[in-house]
């Protein structure tokens, strides 16, 4: 989970892992009156992990440390502060930092990665990772931190703990990557898991007594689906903010009848279309929408299988591709 730092290879984390908060709260107190250069080494030490840092804020402050903290330190509680401040109400934070730097992103990476593994210290730490989450989405579109995102997630829903705000940065990386990651816990023995995949995956609930075979089979025909659909798909902002049941994505039907991968909603700019894209287009949406679903099927496989027949049967009158599309007529031989 925290690849890239030396797990616990911190006398401030393994104390405050084996020990307790108060019990690193107090070394690390007692150090710094008698020793300060050396908790001024400790808590600037590139393997700390944030938790350590977050709760030892009061303790810098008291020792007077901050203009001796690391970079990464300083900034990282200047971010801290403007969040639990409810943003940007210390100026000393809005002049030190700019969200878009490199620096700031390399921080909030270690913020979030080695914070991963303390969420649920407390309900400001919490706040603090679904914010950092939020930022390294929408404003460094940094995917890598997906597997850890949505690890927590289903653990915070299993202690019952709200997942909301990190529900809403994943689906803000409008990959299906995320999807993906969620889709595995259809197959997790956890009931609690497999009930929320099925929300935000806008999923039929099972009955919660189904056995692994069903699970697995529910995952494969997802992860199928999922194949199948994945170069038409668009995001459509809905979240456990707005709704209990939220649909988190579409298939643009009318990219997949064309089979233009990348979509017309996503967030590439669309080639333009052709008279005769357009004239299809028209006809296809006074379709009903299960005709509309079935074509687009038959019309993405028939792509992938026989183009050349495929340029040929998109001329045909809609009614004849419905009939063939429904009937699985085919061209003769």
């Amino acid at each position: 989970m925290n690849s890239g730092y030396n797990s616990m290879g911190n006398s401030l984390d393994r104390i405050r892992r084996s020990q307790g908060v108060d019990a690193c709260k107090s070394m690390f107190g007692r150090l710094g009156k008698e020793h300060k250069q050396n908790a001024v080494r400790l808590v600037n030490d590139g393997s700390l992990f944030f938790a350590s840092l977050f709760i030892l804020q009061p303790e810098i402050e008291e020792l007077n440390l901050k203009e001796e903290l690391s970079e990464r330190n300083r900034i990282a509680l200047s971010l801290c502060k403007k969040i639990l401040d409810n943003k940007g109400t210390s100026e000393s934070a809005d002049r030190m930092i700019s969200l878009n730097s490199e620096e700031v992103h390399h921080v909030l990476l270690w913020m979030f990665n080695t914070g991963a593994a303390d969420d649920g210290l407390n309900n400001d730490f919490d706040q603090v990772l679904d914010i950092v989450a939020s930022v390294l989405m929408k404003t460094h579109h940094e995917k890598t931190i997906l597997p850890v995102m949505t690890n927590m997630i289903f653990k915070r829903n299993q202690r019952g703990h709200y997942i909301h705000d990190l529900v809403w940065a994943c689906f803000q990386t409008h990959d299906a990557n995320a999807l993906r990651l969620i889709a595995g816990y259809l197959r997790s023995p956890v009931a609690k898991d497999v009930d929320l995949a099925h929300t935000l995956l806008h999923l039929p609930q099972e009955m919660p007594s189904s056995s692994f075979p069903d699970r697995q089979k529910q995952y494969v025909s997802y992860l199928s689906w999922l194949k199948e659909n994945e170069p038409y798909l668009y995001f459509t902002g809905e979240s456990l903010q707005f709704t209990n049941n939220p649909t988190p994505c579409g298939v643009d039907l009318e990219a997949k009848y064309l089979c233009k991968d990348g979509g017309m909603r996503g967030r590439k700019q669309p080639a333009p279309l052709t008279d005769t894209e357009r004239d299809s287009l028209t006809k296809f949406n006074r379709i009903s929408e299960e005709e509309k679903k079935a074509l687009a099927k038959h019309s993405q496989k028939l792509h992938r299988e026989n183009p050349s027949y495929w340029s040929e049967w998109m001329q045909y009158p809609i009614d004849k591709q419905v009939n063939v599309a429904q009937y699985g007529r085919r061209k003769p031989k």
